[in-house]
């Protein structure tokens, strides 16, 4: 995972204390839902204290992206490059964000 900043957002599927200790020490803040029987960790108790339902809900906007975005193209990339991987997905979030864009536009 590399550096970085902001949330980190995630289902309770995520809630374990390596986890969270990695994100935390990457620099993300998680909000990530918490399990009944929690994790511990210092990762554990930033999650919780950040933990907030508003902002978890804006995580099935993210899901929602790229989800309808894999069921346009596919799931999977042919190709073996990283650049070459990389100039794909972006190509392929162009291509969904423009298609979005045109159904605002239109109405």
């Amino acid at each position: 995972m590399p550096e970085g900043s902001g949330y980190l957002f995630g289902d309770g599927e995520y809630d374990s204390r390596k986890f969270l200790n990695d994100v935390v020490d990457k620099g993300y803040m998680p909000v990530i839902k918490p399990r009944k029987i929690s994790a511990g960790g210092f990762g554990s108790r930033i999650r919780d204290r950040i933990f907030n339902r508003e902002i978890y809900k804006h995580r099935s906007v993210c899901e929602g992206f790229f989800g309808a975005l894999t069921n346009w193209f596919g799931d999977r990339i042919p190709c073996f490059l990283e650049e070459t991987t990389i100039t794909r997905i972006l190509l392929r979030v162009l291509a969904y964000a423009l298609r979005i864009l045109s159904r605002f536009s239109i109405k």
